[in-house]
């Protein structure tokens, strides 16, 4: 587990996310072949219901550790805010670049961690663009890892959906110049196109 423990804390809601993901939203899960066992592992999907990051994390299982970047907003809210810390999230000020938070997040995959993020920044509803975030290009670029694209279906009707659908695509590798800024916004548009064919 990359030097973290999950707390009873996440045991226990994973345990209970779980149960109820496939007992009452009959949670299917394809293409779990393509995440890889072990090492540095950035999960990327798209990003349209509050449940996303508990799907996502129910879909791995209890061999990859899912953890999230998550704005600071959420850490200051009573029991979320401490439930956050618990599971192993990590907090980012959005509102300016928080090197810090990329820092700890960088740490952590390098050291065979598994991050997941929504390259889009935000919730984004189906039929919306937005200007995807080159964040996930960088920290692609900065640790090396696998970047494996996700796609949730139905999270958008969620809680009266009857079927939840999380999909893994084949995994991805930052190749652009290390330097080169553009290349990280050229890999996340990539991703995100990979990302919404799945």
């Amino acid at each position: 587990m990359t030097g973290y423990r999950p707390t009873l804390a996440r045991r226990v809601s994973q345990a209970v996310v779980s149960r109820l993901a496939r007992l009452f939203w009959r949670l299917e899960v394809r293409g779990l072949e393509n995440v890889p066992g072990d090492g540095p592992l950035i999960v990327a999907s798209n990003h349209v219901s509050l449940c996303d990051g508990p799907m996502l994390s129910v879909a791995l299982g209890g061999d990859r550790c899912l953890r999230f970047m998550a704005k600071t907003e959420l850490f200051k809210v009573p029991v979320l805010g401490w439930f956050l810390s618990e599971v192993g999230n990590i907090p980012v000020d959005r509102a300016r670049g928080d090197v810090s938070a990329m820092r700890a997040a960088v740490d952590m995959v390098r050291a065979g961690g598994c991050l997941g993020m929504f390259p889009e920044g935000t919730r984004v509803k189906a039929c919306k663009a937005v200007t995807v975030k080159a964040g996930v290009g960088f920290l692609a670029r900065e640790t090396g890892a696998r970047v494996v694209p996700a796609r949730l279906v139905n999270t958008d009707r969620f809680p009266v959906t009857r079927r939840v659908e999380v999909r893994f695509g084949e995994p991805m590798t930052f190749r652009g110049d290390p330097g080169d800024k553009a290349a990280c916004q050229d890999f996340a548009h990539a991703l995100m196109e990979r990302i919404r064919k799945l």
